[in-house]
């Protein structure tokens, strides 16, 4: 099974989580290693600002890792938030244990919540996927990540204020390719996100469209994650990720190991 690289546990503020909850689900799934990519927010308007807590996820890591020796390999993750602005705390939290994986994410844009309906306040849809791009591209281009997670995150907005469970994006594909060129030039990796299927959102994201014009800019390097709260979530909806991998023309997914990306070819991974 494809290893999954966006998975939340307890020590996430929105995740109930048991860690070794998560651990038997992957096993179950058949994966020989995946990542704890629990939430790292230092936005005050986030709901999780203030509950990260570093020592604490690295000592429950280390008893999972000692626990589940030899049967699965568990790499050490964060989902930070806005690390365009936040890079000076993150680098604080690199330096102090040694990671796999930095998933870079945008939740915020000023006090615009990217997920629901409030991000359209005052302003119509062409208005807010442009400014949406505009701080994604700030992140791809200036921050330190590895993975770029659900780049078209938007979408939940956009969901919920349109009822749409699919997003065309050919009229900002100029931006859209901007964003994808600098993860591409930098060596970083896009996530295809299989959480909207699970929530009735549409197919996984981003599309095959976009998954295809980061292969045209140069892109390699694309992970998989379901971005499960919940154990039964590890690594639902892969298959139909894969298929849109292979509709773009990817035949590898990526895993990160000590911040470096590794290419694991589809069929070996299955």
């Amino acid at each position: 099974m494809v290893p999954d690289f966006h998975i939340h546990t307890r020590l996430s503020f929105d995740s109930q989580a048991a860690p070794d909850a998560v651990c038997q689900a992957a096993i179950a799934r058949g994966m020989r290693e995946f990542a704890i990519t629990d939430h790292a927010d230092m936005n005050p308007l986030d709901g999780g600002y203030g509950h990260f807590r570093p020592e604490e996820q690295w000592a429950t890591l280390m008893e999972c890792r000692a626990r589940w020796n030899g049967r699965i390999t568990i790499r050490a993750g964060l989902e930070y938030g806005e690390p365009h602005l936040f890079g000076e705390t993150l680098s604080a939290i690199l330096s102090a244990h040694e990671y796999d994986v930095v998933l870079g994410s945008i939740h915020w844009i000023g006090d615009r919540p990217v997920e629901t309906a409030e991000f359209f306040h005052g302003i119509d849809l062409e208005e807010g996927i442009h400014l949406y791009l505009a701080e994604l591209a700030r992140v791809a281009e200036e921050a330190d990540y590895d993975v770029l997670a659900h780049p078209d995150i938007v979408r939940r907005a956009v969901f919920h204020h349109l009822g749409w469970t699919e997003l065309d994006w050919s009229p900002y594909e100029a931006p859209m390719r901007r964003v994808l060129r600098a993860v591409a030039r930098r060596g970083k990796a896009i996530e295809v996100n299989t959480s909207y299927q699970r929530r009735g959102m549409g197919p996984p994201g981003p599309s095959v469209q976009v998954l295809r014009w980061f292969w045209e800019e140069g892109g390699r390097f694309v992970t998989l994650g379901s971005d499960a709260h919940r154990p039964e979530d590890v690594g639902a909806d892969f298959a139909i990720a894969l298929g849109m991998l292979r509709a773009a023309g990817l035949d590898s997914v990526t895993v990160f190991r000590r911040r470096k990306p590794y290419l694991i070819r589809i069929q070996e991974s299955l």
